[in-house]
C-alpha cells in the first residue's frame, strides 16, 4: 500500500520519542555508551516536518556495525543496507498502521563518515538560521502538495535547498556561470562516465547518450558533461535511484520538468562534473535532446551563434543563472524549429516551478 506522505507542524514530542527509541537500540545493542543523535527535521525545533524521527548512529568503523544490525532488526526494524550512501547501514520501523509513514529512521555511520558530518552540520545550520528555516518549510508544503503520495520525488526535490545550504556551510557560494572553448576531451570524460553507468546499470538501460553542449565538437560550454539515461519508463526506473547515488551523484527529482529523475555530481571541490537527465527513451523531452544537438552538430553557422550567445551571457551574468538559461531561450526554441520540431518547446511549455537549482544545464 503507498504511504500517505505528509509534513505536520512541529511537536514538542518529538525529542522526547527520540531519546526514548535511542535507549531502546542501546539496550537491545547491550551497548550504554552507544553514540545516537537526533537528525533530520524532526530534530529542528519549529521546523515541520514528516513525523519521522530520524537518527545518527554513531560505530567504529563499517565492519563494527555488522554487530548491530541482528539486535536492531529484533526491535522491529527493517535492514535496507546502504541505500544509496556507501559506507553508511540503514533502517526504518515500519508504522503499524497501514498505509502511514514509518516511525524511526537509522542512519548508521562509522566515526568521520562525511554525509553523517553534513547531517549534523545542516541540522545545527537550520537552528541557528531561522530564515534559512522558513524557506525549507515552505520548500517541504510545496513539495508535499506536488507530490502527495510520492516520497522519492519529495525527497529529490528538496535536494537543490540541500545543496545550497552544505555550500554555504562550507563557506562556498553559489557556482559563477563559466562558458570555456570546445575541450576534445569532453567525449571522453563522457565515455568513462557511461561505461561506470553501465556497468552499474546494466540493461536497465536502454541507452546512455551524451547530449548538451559538450556534445557538440567545436561548441563553446560550460564544463559540464550531460548524459541522457534513456529508459523504457519513468515509474520502472525508480529503484535505479539508489544505485546511482551509490555512484556518487545527488538525487534531484524531477527538477521541473515532469517524468524525468535528475541527478547531478560534483568534483571534490564541489564543482558539479555532470548531470543525469533520466527520460523515458520515447518522450518529448529525449527527442527534444537529440534533436538540439545533432541539428548543431550539422549546421555551424547555428552552433557558433549558440557558443557566441553563452559567451555574452556569461560575462553578463555570471552570477545569475536565471537570466542565463532565459537569456538562451529564443535561441535555443528557433533552433529547434529549424530542426523541424512543430508544437511547444517541452521544457518551456511543461517545466514546472520548483526551488532554484545553481546546477541546472
Amino acid at each position: 500500500m503507498p504511504k500517505t506522505l505528509r509534513v505536520v507542524e512541529p511537536d514538542p514530542r518529538w525529542p522526547s520519542l527520540f531519546h526514548a527509541e535511542a535507549a531502546r537500540i542501546r539496550a537491545a545493542c547491550h551497548a550504554p555508551d552507544l553514540v545516537i543523535e537526533h537528525v533530520g527535521s524532526t530534530a529542528v525545533p519549529g521546523l515541520p516536518a514528516k513525523p519521522i524521527i530520524d537518527m545518527a548512529l554513531f560505530v567504529p568503523t563499517f565492519e563494527a556495525g555488522e554487530a548491530y544490525i541482528e539486535p536492531i532488526r529484533s526491535l522491529g526494524y527493517d535492514y535496507h543496507g546502504v541505500a544509496g550512501v556507501p559506507g553508511r547501514r540503514y533502517f526504518d520501523l515500519p508504522n503499524p498502521v497501514p498505509g502511514e509513514l514509518d516511525l524511526f529512521h537509522v542512519h548508521m555511520y562509522p566515526l568521520g563518515h562525511p554525509d553523517a558530518a553534513r547531517l549534523l552540520a545542516f541540522r545545527d545550520y537550520l537552528r541557528s538560521r531561522p530564515e534559512e528555516r522558513e524557506a525549507y518549510a515552505a520548500i517541504k508544503r510545496g513539495l508535499v502538495a506536488r507530490y502527495p503520495g510520492d516520497i522519492l520525488l519529495y525527497i529529490g526535490g528538496k535536494t537543490a535547498f540541500i545543496r545550497r545550504a552544505y555550500r554555504a556551510i562550507a563557506g562556498m557560494g553559489a557556482e559563477a556561470v563559466q562558458v570555456l572553448p570546445y575541450d576534445r576531451a569532453w567525449p571522453g570524460a563522457f565515455e568513462s562516465e557511461a561505461d561506470r553507468l553501465r556497468g552499474t546499470l546494466g540493461d536497465a538501460a536502454v541507452a546512455i547518450e551524451h547530449i548538451g553542449s559538450t556534445a557538440v565538437p567545436g561548441l563553446s560550454a560550460k564544463p559540464i558533461i550531460d548524459m541522457m539515461l534513456a529508459v523504457e519508463d519513468f515509474d520502472a526506473a525508480r529503484p535505479l535511484v539508489h544505485r546511482i547515488e551509490e555512484l556518487g551523484y545527488w538525487y534531484c527529482g524531477e527538477n521541473g520538468i515532469p517524468c524525468r529523475h535528475y541527478f547531478i555530481r560534483e568534483d571534490e571541490a564541489g564543482h558539479v562534473t555532470h548531470h543525469l537527465h533520466t527520460l523515458e527513451d520515447t518522450s518529448l523531452e529525449a527527442r527534444k535532446h537529440r534533436l538540439f544537438r545533432d541539428h548543431l552538430r550539422a549546421h555551424p553557422a547555428d552552433r557558433n551563434a549558440y557558443g557566441e550567445l553563452k559567451q555574452r551571457l556569461a560575462a553578463a551574468h555570471g552570477r545569475d543563472r536565471d537570466a542565463y538559461q532565459q537569456g538562451k531561450t529564443a535561441l535555443i526554441e528557433r533552433i529547434l524549429r529549424d530542426a523541424g520540431w512543430e508544437g511547444e518547446v517541452p521544457s518551456a511549455e511543461r517545466r514546472r516551478p520548483s526551488p532554484a537549482d545553481p546546477t541546472r544545464s
